[in-house]
């Protein structure tokens, strides 16, 4: 072997030595970072389904925890089953109502706080390194009238 070759095999095997711990470390973070974020969108579900509404320090609580975490965007989409009369006589027609951020946000601000009943379905979907994932939750108690 010549000095050349020793000194390319030499190059190649630093690189290789700091270059696979990086790697690693790349990834970890990562999955760290998908999992903070879930545990935040879970804290959240669970929140809003004993409560029964979504108020807004609720909404920038979760928006500030994902924030630290690392995700980029995150949307919720709230969805209502309801069984309503057919145009038949004794009919019944099952229909799905979906609220998406954007109006929830507008009702909050408007409201002060968007009640659910007990039965809505709550999705949360949050971007982590572009990579979509969905939280839902099932509201077990409505928000209580005033």
């Amino acid at each position: 072997m010549n000095a050349l070759e020793k000194i390319v095999d030499l190059l190649a095997a630093i690189t290789v030595m700091f270059l696979v711990p990086l790697l690693y470390y790349g990834s970890g973070k990562c999955v760290s970072q998908a999992m903070l974020s879930g545990q935040a969108g879970e804290n959240f579900l669970a929140r809003i389904s004993t409560a029964g509404e979504i108020t807004l320090p609720v909404l920038e609580e979760l928006e500030h925890a994902l924030l630290s975490c690392g995700c980029s965007r995150f949307d919720v989409q709230r969805q209502r089953r309801l069984f309503e009369p057919a145009t038949v006589e004794g009919d019944v027609i099952e229909r799905i109502y979906t609220e998406e951020k954007e109006t929830m946000l507008e009702r909050i601000h408007r409201e002060g706080r968007l009640r659910l009943q007990k039965g809505d379905l709550v999705r949360l979907i949050v971007y982590v390194n572009d990579i979509p994932t969905m939280y839902s939750g099932c509201i077990r108690t409505g928000a209580a009238e005033e």
